[in-house]
């Protein structure tokens, strides 16, 4: 979890100067968004050469809703922002650029993943 917590700290940094009321929720909901797709894609690869659809919607809402629960107790009922500046705000700005740059390239992963195995399947009849 320390990764998902690496996250919400650069998020929670991110949306720091718009409307400290909101920050949590939007933190707390990206972290929710990337785990749901990081399971998705992972779904996603596992299911494509058997020919099972991976995740329906309603599978989704069993998957999302308990995510959603977690991350809401963790990052926002027991949240201490001091914490984490304790473990993550003396790290050097190169440390930072490259950690940001491997968490863009997650994020984009882990959503063209489904989508390239989507169009692969239905428009190509590949997998």
């Amino acid at each position: 979890m320390k990764f998902f917590d690496y996250i919400f700290y650069r998020i929670y940094l991110f949306y720091k100067g718009q409307d400290d009321s909101i920050l949590h929720i939007y933190s707390s909901g990206l972290i929710t968004v990337l785990q749901f797709f990081s399971l998705l894609a992972i779904a996603a690869i596992v299911t494509s050469p058997f020919d099972l659809d991976p995740i329906n919607k309603y599978f989704s809402l069993i998957i999302v809703i308990p995510l959603m629960l977690y991350n809401w107790n963790r990052y926002e009922r027991n949240f201490d922002i001091e914490e984490y500046k304790e473990k993550y705000g003396n790290e050097s700005l190169e440390d930072r650029k490259r950690k940001g740059r491997l968490i863009v390239v997650w994020f984009v992963l882990v959503i063209l993943i489904p989508v390239i195995i989507g169009v692969l399947r239905n428009n190509y009849g590949l997998f």
